[in-house]
């Protein structure tokens, strides 16, 4: 008779401890469980890493990616799927522009 009851007391908690692990339990709704997303991919380069010649592509027009002209000694450069601003002298990543860009991109 006692583990009956010991059965009919883990049967009843067992709908308690489920709903526990839902961030908010409404009466009849079900919990939906959202799988965790990966971390975001590392960027290729850093601010301020010096960039090898020669192994990126320079973007030009960039007026029609909705950038701002070239000036001042600095150039947009193609790095993976990502733009950046960079020195044209020494070649120093200087700042990341991909998000400046417009849908052309």
């Amino acid at each position: 008779m006692r583990k009956y009851f010991i059965i009919l007391a883990i049967a009843a908690t067992l709908p308690t401890l489920t709903q526990a692990q839902c961030r908010m339990a409404i009466a009849g709704s079900n919990c939906i469980i959202v799988p965790q997303t990966s971390p975001p991919p590392e960027p290729p380069v850093a601010i301020g890493d010096v960039l090898e010649r020669g192994e990126y592509s320079m973007l030009l027009n960039a007026r029609y990616y909705g950038l701002p002209s070239v000036s001042d000694g600095w150039v947009y450069m193609r790095i993976e799927d990502e733009i950046y601003r960079v020195d044209w002298r020494s070649h120093e990543v200087l700042e990341q522009v991909t998000d400046q860009t417009n849908r052309n991109w």
